[in-house]
């Protein structure tokens, strides 16, 4: 008799740890903000960090012996960081538009190899404006998978770079402006007050960014005959 309370304790204890146990699983697997689709329009912001560099294409007088002053022009990949807002339009179930307003500072350097030094760009405030088509996967519980692509238009500000223009006495000097395409995809967490997702984005520059200018054989860039811009950008987008 003495046992019998124990027993029934013992069964109380277990009970009570078997519902709070399948309500910890009941909470976990809870899909937060089961509705998020219902709203046409939503706004957030995202950061990232770039890795960059310029594509090289030489021309013709780069390879003839009158080229005596300029023995090669390479572009290592630097690193930059861009922030903005975000905007997007809920098409359907599937699909989704973007619209990323983007402040991005780039180091894009440009090695010139004259025999004597190397001269390289210095950092560029960019304004950034991709316009993308997004892809989504069904959800499960509270993750989905996406993939999007677009063009983008870039302009710089020169709020960086004005004043070392005129101290290169325009040795070298690139078009402030570029069209690019864009893609990418992306992982899509949706928590309990808002949504995060990682992405990876590649952007490769459509527009040849030698200044018409720069064009001639007195020049570092008078043996390019083709410059555009390459990036990679992991980033980190808030909903």
């Amino acid at each position: 008799m003495l046992n019998i309370p124990r027993q029934k304790a013992l069964i109380i204890i277990v009970f009570f740890a078997a519902c709070a146990t399948a309500l910890a699983q009941r909470d976990s697997k809870q899909k937060f903000q089961a509705d998020y689709d219902a709203k046409k329009v939503r706004f957030g912001y995202f950061l990232g960090v770039t890795a960059t560099n310029y594509g090289v294409r030489y021309n013709n007088y780069f390879l003839t012996p009158a080229n005596t002053k300029y023995f090669s022009v390479n572009s290592p990949k630097t690193f930059g960081l861009k922030m903005g807002g975000l905007i997007n339009f809920n098409m359907n179930s599937q699909f989704d538009f973007r619209i990323l307003p983007t402040v991005a500072i780039y180091a894009r350097s440009l090695d010139i190899n004259n025999g004597e030094e190397e001269i390289k760009q210095n950092d560029k405030a960019w304004f950034e404006l991709p316009f993308l088509l997004k892809y989504k996967s069904l959800r499960r519980g509270n993750y989905r998978m996406y993939m999007f692509a677009g063009p983008r238009f870039s302009f710089e500000t020169n709020a960086l770079n004005l004043a070392q223009k005129s101290k290169l006495n325009n040795l070298y000097t690139t078009r402030t402006s570029d069209l690019s395409i864009e893609y990418g995809a992306g992982l899509e967490v949706f928590q309990r007050f808002f949504k995060l997702a990682p992405e990876i984005t590649f952007n490769h520059g459509l527009s040849n960014l030698i200044d018409p200018s720069s064009l001639n054989t007195t020049t570092a860039l008078g043996v390019i005959q083709k410059l555009n811009t390459h990036t990679v950008t992991v980033s980190i987008l808030f909903e």
